[in-house]
């Protein structure tokens, strides 16, 4: 199998295969050999290093640095036996000398006579390595794992200078500790197992070393829990002396069910050894140098160079078909990010770009995209727009468990009997292993990589749970195929992983899994993760949501945190670690932080950037071309600007608003120092000419939209027409930080725009309305097509506050307002806008959208929904308001038979007629949703029926509710029917009279709590039966009596 020693090249990154780390200045190779070669060994030698190997096994016996003659140990006693799928095995081996800096061994099996391996260990560049390159096996006897227990591969001994072992475990518990760090001494106890970690150094006080290992197991949990059977060491005591040796874990050939001849994928057994001296100039040889030589032979993360540029972590949040955050309203969003942060990097990552949204289809990587929130379009339009606003754009993924909505679900692909996350639908565990062996999951990935046009390189793989080899491999095929990874928990895909979410956003989840807290870790890989436990010098990344991401909708909040936590991280992330102690961390170019003086500063040399929270950084750190200047609390404060800059006779100062830089004056330079005085929490730069060298981009609000500036993200009405009393409209900025239209109290005002390049068919508008809660005030959302009839929606209030998590309007009273209209053949053009009429209360409007959607319509009715086509949300429904949690209703899709009834004991039918129906799976009691007059309006005085086709999989769990919102808009149910168990679909008929005393209204409450009940409706019709035949229901004040005309059938 020749081709598999190209893995070492074609597999492992290029610094892994060919790493640097010399330890001293090569001498010249013509230099004599510093040590004896004893019995049982040779001698391998580069010009800095020389390494004894043993001749009747590949092990090493010692490490020298040629220049001073210092020595590490690695195993002097010979080695006899190889584990072999779990099985120890004695061998024989042949060695042949291939160069001065290479010995070949030819390793049989004399039990199983069918089975080879080719191993070597080679020196160069400073490291050592040991691989086997090449596996011979047959039919009766497969090479599937290889361990070689023992092998011990460095080795510090109680009789050395100063011994010391830094092994780190990867332990995610905020108030634990991953790392071990200890002399070995005389007195150190044997160990009666071996200690696994993932991460070990060890040091002598004269030379150090770090080894990194290929080793992967094939299988899930112990011995390699977490990662921490990556590496062993044994304390071991011979007479005085005690020895700590470090050898590789298990390595996989051939994982389990694999084909015969798939091991390509697989990574060469492999370990290396890279030996050094002082590297951080401390005068002092310990893990901190092995630390340092470490990032010469480390696996590198795919993408691992861009996490210190990602200041501006945030989430884009789509779930249960609310659709809240379509996808060109997110473009918008990055644009104003990028605005109000002078272009600092973001990374986006866009939680339900599938199906219904979050949570919904998995694992349809591709071919099944949300079309609520613009489908394949509209998010291949975010990433091909967005890119230049300086944001990698990530989607999140879940390779665990599979809903059956999803294209790929089958009863190959999952166990029917592991139910896993239920949320909208049950979910089942996939079977990973077989997804993987036989191409599936690289499949899906590679039709969402081709069908985003290569536009898309970053996933983050929700809930992983598997360590060993199916995480291996998994990593492996995304980083093939160009993706980086980010991921739920540090303590998953470990390798690859370059953002842990637990880590960021602290308030989620619990603290016993919050990130890595590991100081050894931290110190090899704080410029490459933001995976770790907060730390007071170092800080870390944070997330803070505004995007209704955990029903978080903060903006000002959001912004704070960039400019407080991360923007310091980010510039420090910039420089490794070099030496650490716990109140000074130093780190490259003449970096340090401490907190020496009793809070946070950072150094560049001799010149304080960063003082307690308050700072001047240059950006970017390592070609300045402006600095960023923020103090929490504002006032007055004196900087040493960068070198480049001491010169200028002034620099110009700019404050950061949501429209983008605003300058701000120019301050003098005296002596190299600034002098700044600033408003509290208000970020600025400074840039040392009147024109900055990057150009702010035109940002184009409504970008790939019908309309311009959907929005109001331009903060004014420009882009708007205005009419009536147009002194009253103008745009403000609410409480959270949301740019809003505001129509305040006054004439008559009507704001709207041209809206022209339609196709002709049908289409939704629509718009956020909130008329001032407690109060009237007529306003109508309309559009009107050139040369046709105006359609509109008229509301006078809103009585009904906005209970969508996902909805930054959550909270308030703003309702989506729908309008349908049809672009007849040979015309493009509408007229979209609202009016409000004369009046007090203040109208407040934001988010408008036009989307292609059939007008759902049924002769004789005054509203008919058979949910086959809708724009966002749940046609006629709204959210109950009885929780303010992420909802458990959905539009579901038909996947027949896996949504329907009698698939593995499903009582109910997902879809009752069509493709699509409204399905819930409620947990508490509450009600689920219900309708506003905007979209289903019950004239006083009329009698009505309401017919709907529904499933439910408990007698009694959900009832059907008539209501009305009173005079004092508080809502009143007047009629709560329970309904019955169905496992085939059925009518549900209410005939009821209009409340003539406030706003009739019909909906779906969840009765009792459980563990999750399934209903479905469909089919939802109003029939106007006329005016009634009585006097009405009197009204009193204030209040909407309980009568019994509402009648069920």
């Amino acid at each position: 199998m020749p081709a598999r020693s190209a893995l070492l090249t074609a597999v492992l990154p290029a610094v892994l295969v060919a790493a640097g780390g010399s330890v001293v200045t090569a001498v010249p190779t013509a230099a004599q050999p510093v040590t004896d070669v004893p019995p049982g060994t040779m001698r391998l030698w580069t010009p800095s290093v020389e390494v004894l190997v043993g001749t009747e096994f590949p092990r090493v016996v010692s490490y020298t640095d040629r220049s001073s003659g210092n020595t590490l140990h690695g195993r002097d006693e010979p080695l006899d036996t190889i584990v072999l799928n779990g099985r120890p095995v004695r061998v024989e081996a042949d060695v042949r000398l291939e160069a001065d800096f290479r010995a070949a061994y030819r390793i049989t099996f004399p039990e199983l006579p069918d089975v080879r391996l080719h191993a070597s260990i080679m020196v160069r560049d400073g490291a050592t390595e040991f691989w086997i390159e090449r596996v011979v096996d047959s039919d009766s006897f497969r090479v599937h794992t290889i361990d070689i227990p023992d092998h011990d591969l460095v080795s510090v001994r109680s009789d050395d200078p100063a011994p010391q072992v830094a092994a780190a475990r990867i332990d995610v518990d905020k108030n634990g500790n991953g790392d071990s760090i200890y002399p070995v001494t005389a007195d150190t106890p044997a160990d009666a197992e071996p200690q696994g970690s993932a991460y070990a150094l060890v040091s002598t006080g004269k030379l150090a070393a770090a080894i990194e290992t290929m080793s992967v197991y094939d299988n899930d949990g112990a011995p390699n829990t977490n990662d921490n059977g990556r590496l062993w060491r044994q304390a071991r005591r011979n007479g005085d002396v005690t020895t700590v040796s470090v050898w590789s874990g298990q390595w996989t050939y051939r994982a389990r069910g694999a084909r015969t001849d798939d091991t390509e994928p697989t990574p060469v057994p492999l370990a290396r050894v890279v030996l050094s001296g002082d590297r951080n100039g401390d005068s002092v040889v310990d893990w901190q140098d092995a630390a340092i030589a470490f990032r010469k032979i480390m696996w590198m993360p795919a993408g691992a160079e861009h996490t210190r540029h990602r200041v501006v972590p945030h989430i884009p949040y789509n779930i249960g078909s609310t659709a809240t955050h379509p996808f060109l309203r997110t473009l918008d969003d990055v644009k104003r990010i990028s605005l109000a942060t002078d272009g600092l990097r973001q990374l986006a990552l866009l939680k339900g770009y599938q199906s219904e949204g979050h949570d919904a289809a998995h694992p349809d990587y591709g071919g099944h995209y949300n079309q609520r929130a613009g489908g394949l379009r509209d998010l291949r339009a975010l990433l091909k727009y967005g890119r230049p606003w300086n944001v990698d754009f990530a989607v999140h993924v879940n390779a665990t468990e599979s809903y059956p909505e999803a294209h790929a679900f089958s009863e190959d692909l999952v166990n029917v009997n592991d139910p896993a996350w239920a949320w909208m639908d049950q979910s089942y565990r996939i079977n990973q292993r077989h997804d993987l062996v036989s191409g599936d999951v690289q499949r899906r990935f590679r039709q969402l990589r081709d069908e985003t046009a290569g536009l898309l390189d970053v996933l983050y793989v929700d809930v992983f749970r598997e360590t060993g080899w199916t995480a291996e491999r998994l990593m492996r095929e995304l980083r093939g195929q160009g993706f980086q990874v980010l991921s739920e928990w540090s303590h998953r895909l470990e390798r690859e992983q370059l953002w842990s979410h637990w880590a960021n956003e602290l308030d989620y989840g619990p603290d016993s899994v919050r990130g890595i807290n590991s100081a050894i870790i931290r110190f090899l890989r704080n410029d490459h993760k933001d995976v770790f436990v907060q730390h007071p010098l170092l800080m870390g990344s944070r997330i803070v949501e505004f995007e209704g991401w955990q029903a978080k909708t903060d903006y000002n909040a959001f912004l704070a945190n960039v400019f407080r936590q991360n923007l310091p991280t980010k510039y420090m992330q910039h420089f490794p670690v070099r030496r650490m102690s716990e109140h000074e961390i130093r780190l490259s170019d003449g970096v340090r932080v401490t907190d020496t003086a009793g809070r946070r500063q950072i150094f560049q040399g001799d010149r304080l950037v960063y003082d307690g929270g308050t700072y001047l950084l240059p950006w970017n750190p390592a070609r300045p071309e402006k600095a960023y200047h923020y103090n929490p609390t504002g006032g007055t404060t004196t900087w040493q600007l960068p070198p480049q800059w001491s010169q200028l006779p002034a620099v110009h100062r700019y404050e950061l608003t949501d429209q983008g830089r605003k300058h701000a004056g120019m301050i003098r330079v005296r002596g190299g120092k600034v002098t700044l005085d600033a408003k509290a929490g208000v970020p600025y730069v400074l840039h040392p000419g009147l024109e900055p060298s990057r150009p702010q981009p035109a940002p184009g609000w409504g970008e790939g939209t019908p309309l311009r500036d959907p929005g109001f993200n331009a903060g004014d009405l420009s882009r708007w027409s205005v009419s009536g009393d147009s002194e009253s409209a103008s745009v403000g900025r609410n409480e959270r930080g949301q740019q809003e239209a505001v129509i305040r109290g006054g004439g008559e005002v009507t704001l709207a725009q041209r809206v022209s390049g339609l196709a002709p068919g049908s289409y939704s508008a629509s718009i956020s309305v909130e008329i001032e809660p407690g109060q009237r005030r007529d306003t109508t959302v309309f559009v009107t097509p050139r040369d046709g009839r105006e359609e509109s929606v008229r509301l006078e209030r809103s009585a009904v506050p906005n209970r969508v998590a996902a909805d930054e309007k959550r909270d308030t009273h703003f309702q989506r307002v729908r309008v349908f209209f049809d672009v007849p053949e040979g015309h493009d053009a509408v007229e979209f806008g609202v009016r409000a009429d004369s009046g007090d209360a203040v109208v407040r409007l934001d988010d408008a959208r036009i989307v292609r959607m059939a007008r759902p319509a049924k002769e004789g009715t005054v509203s008919f929904w058979d949910f086959e086509d809708v724009d966002q949300g749940w046609g006629p429904f709204v959210h109950g308001g009885d929780s303010r949690s992420d909802s458990r209703t959905h539009l579901a899709e038909l996947n027949a038979p896996y949504t329907q009834a009698g698939w593995n004991n499903k009582k109910i039918d997902d879809v009752l007629a069509g493709r699509w129906s409204l399905k819930s799976f409620e947990y508490a009691p509450q009600l689920v949703y219900r309708t506003l007059p905007t979209d289903v309006r019950f004239e006083p005085g009329h009698r009505y029926r309401v017919r709907f086709a529904y499933e439910s999989a408990a007698d009694g769990a959900y009832g059907w509710v008539l209501g009305t919102d009173g005079p004092d808009g508080k809502p009143h149910e007047e009629l709560v029917k329970p309904l019955p168990a169905r496992s085939t679909p059925g009518a549900e008929v209410l005939e009821f009279d209009a409340s003539t005393c406030g706003d009739t209204w019909v909906g779906l409450r969840k009765l009792v709590r459980d563990n999750g009940v399934e209903f479905s409706l469909d089919n939802f019709e109003v029939v106007d039966l006329g005016p009634t035949s009585g006097a009405g229901v009197p009204c009193e004040a204030g209040t909407a009596e309980r009568t019994d005309r509402g009648r069920a059938r």
